[in-house]
């Protein structure tokens, strides 16, 4: 017995740790690098939607052929299959409302409330398909275009956002302005279409639920000449020629960063980063009074008690919304 059990045991670990790569690898592609942690948040309540979508259809649907079969008399009754279909239900029953308790519990909207845990627990059930299907796609996708685009000479980055009810529209203008800026070309708007579009157009009712990103409109696609980006509820993809990629991602997180975007996905990251939004660069009061707010601002993020790369995010735009407060002021006095 031992003798079986050790290659047994190998392969167990040698899948599980396979299984956990393939989930790391699709949800930080299809995220991008979350800040503060959420990241392994995000990572496993995408391994609990996969598995509760094996578990309810393929698990579930073959029990459930099985005894039919075996209420129809062709199939001789077994305990075994019996028990295994309890322990389905179970897991079809409990799986969606663990993910929602961990999703809420992590902080990734808001403050956690066990009673508007309760209260949304019949959606959790389609939030466990929408955000299920995604990885599931994604794992079988992306593989095809990433080749795809290696083959082009072209590398993918991500800009991992958060976008607040009625802010998608400002997202596709600053994206556009941007890339006007920066590539010299005319955008061209239009909506995403191929495979990369089907695991996007699917998350979006996990988005909005689960990650607290209430965007409504479907992805969309800009092109200024070789360079796309395409933007949908958790994230902006910037994909160009491997020498302008990494520049175009900076110019863009600049770009958003002074925007009025969640870069963060923590509840109490996202209050700090909406204090920012009202360090106006255009407001009434004086520039000296937004360098005022803004020192008290910092101090506020220097105290909080938030993760390192969280805080360097917050950070970076405190120091743009500085820069920027104090070149108004230089043209204004010279």
């Amino acid at each position: 017995m031992l003798t079986l059990a050790l290659p047994f045991f190998i392969i167990t670990r040698a899948l599980g740790k396979a299984t956990t790569f393939s989930l790391g690898w699709a949800t930080s592609l299809f995220f991008g690098q979350i800040p503060g942690g959420k990241e392994r948040v995000v990572s496993m309540l995408s391994a609990i939607a996969l598995a509760w979508l094996l578990v309810a259809y393929v698990a579930g649907g073959f029990t459930a052929v099985v005894l039919l079969l075996q209420a129809a008399g062709w199939s001789a009754p077994n305990e075994d299959t019996a028990d295994r279909a309890q322990t389905i239900v179970l897991g079809i029953a409990l799986l969606p409302p663990l993910l929602t308790y961990v999703g809420q519990k992590a902080g990734l909207t808001q403050e956690f409330s066990f009673r508007r845990w309760l209260l949304t627990l019949h959606t959790s059930y389609p939030i466990a398909l929408s955000l299920g299907a995604s990885v599931a796609l994604m794992l079988v996708i992306a593989p095809i275009v990433l080749s795809r685009r290696r083959r082009a000479g072209l590398r993918t980055h991500h800009i991992p956002v958060l976008i607040p009810k009625g802010r998608f529209g400002t997202l596709v203008d600053d994206l556009v302005d941007e890339l006007q800026t920066v590539t010299g070309r005319k955008p061209v708007v239009g909506g995403l279409g191929g495979l990369w579009a089907i695991p996007m157009h699917t998350m979006r009712y996990a988005g909005k639920r689960l990650f607290g990103s209430v965007v409504r409109d479907r992805p969309v696609i800009v092109l200024a000449g070789d360079v796309e980006v395409t933007a949908h509820a958790t994230d902006v993809n910037v994909t160009a020629p491997v020498k302008e990629a990494y520049w175009l991602r900076a110019a863009l997180y600049k770009r958003l960063a002074l925007g009025q975007m969640y870069l963060t996905w923590s509840a109490d990251t996202q209050a700090l980063e909406e204090r920012l939004w009202k360090v106006q660069l255009d407001g009434g009061s004086s520039t000296t009074e937004g360098l005022r707010r803004l020192e008290r601002l910092e101090h506020d993020i220097d105290r909080a008690a938030i993760g390192s790369d969280e805080w360097n995010v917050l950070y970076r735009i405190v120091l743009q919304r500085r820069a920027e407060l104090e070149g108004r002021r230089s043209e204004r006095s010279a």
